[in-house]
């Protein structure tokens, strides 16, 4: 069940983590590398990351009606950005950093991990060019973790820095991205799009207000699987108990595919009980 902490009181009380965050940060940990398991688990509890998530999502629902944006939602889009990537190597597909002979899938799976849990850091600022706020509110965290990462090896720095760089500018789609894995990220931004990410804003604002149907369709969506697709590589089906659902995959996911650089390998369907599924590529 997607439960997301909740946020009365202070944002900071270091008791409202979540079960649900806790748990994703075992299915990242499952999901990645375990070359760098040790400083994964170090990097997901660490206080700042979490100071910075917390405070982000506080501004996020309690100031701008907006729904998640905190711990459990970056969460999401960095094991979700993790899932596509894997499946995308199953289908032959690299990374951008493989294919330039310039570094590995580690290095890649490194970024988008950074990257998801840093992408929506700057909704602590402000809606407007948030992605930019948030790549640099990520510097210091990255200063102090690619040193850990990659000691003695400046290359490595540099070139996982840019990437998280890239992917973080580059998940709204506003900023034009080029690699596989800024565009992984920015899919994968997308398909945070279930019941549990509403269920937030709906504590603090009742009354209706436009932008709603952000909350209403979210609420619509019971769960988003990321699967070997039958023709590419990756399969995104949203299964939904009413297509009021659409919305989300039509306005949020479907632009932000539009802007990837790996649109060409990904199918895209929704299902919905007593109908036909219904592609929007494939």
């Amino acid at each position: 069940m997607d439960e997301r902490p909740e946020l009365e009181g202070s944002p900071f009380d270091p008791k409202k983590y979540g079960s649900t965050a806790k748990r994703l940060d075992e299915q990242l940990i499952e999901e990645s590398q375990d070359r760098w398991t040790p400083l994964l688990r170090e990097i997901l509890t660490d206080p700042e990351l979490q100071v910075m998530q917390k405070w982000a999502n506080s501004v996020a629902v309690r100031r701008m009606r907006h729904n998640d944006h905190g711990p459990v939602h970056m969460r999401i889009v960095a094991l979700n950005s993790l899932r596509i990537l894997h499946r995308l190597l199953d289908g032959g597909v690299q990374p951008s950093v493989v294919v330039e002979e310039a570094g590995t899938v580690l290095h890649a799976e490194i970024a988008l991990v950074l990257a998801g849990l840093l992408h929506d850091v700057g909704m602590g600022v402000a809606r407007q060019s948030h992605e930019w706020h948030s790549a640099a509110m990520a510097d210091r965290f990255l200063d102090r973790y690619l040193p850990k990462l990659f000691p003695d090896d400046i290359a490595s720095q540099w070139m996982v820095r840019s990437l998280v760089r890239e992917a973080i500018v580059g998940h709204m789609g506003h900023e034009r991205i080029h690699s596989v894995e800024a565009g992984v990220l920015l899919v994968a931004d997308g398909t945070d799009m279930t019941s549990g990410r509403s269920r937030l804003v709906g504590q603090f604002h009742t009354e209706p207000a436009v932008g709603d149907m952000h909350k209403l369709s979210a609420d619509a969506i019971d769960k988003v699987r990321i699967e070997r697709g039958a023709t590419k590589p990756v399969l995104i089906t949203a299964c939904m108990h009413d297509y009021s659902g659409i919305f989300q995959v039509e306005n949020v996911l479907m632009q932000k595919v539009e802007a990837s650089p790996v649109k060409r390998h990904l199918e895209i369907c929704v299902e919905a009980p007593g109908e036909p599924v219904r592609y929007y590529l494939k």
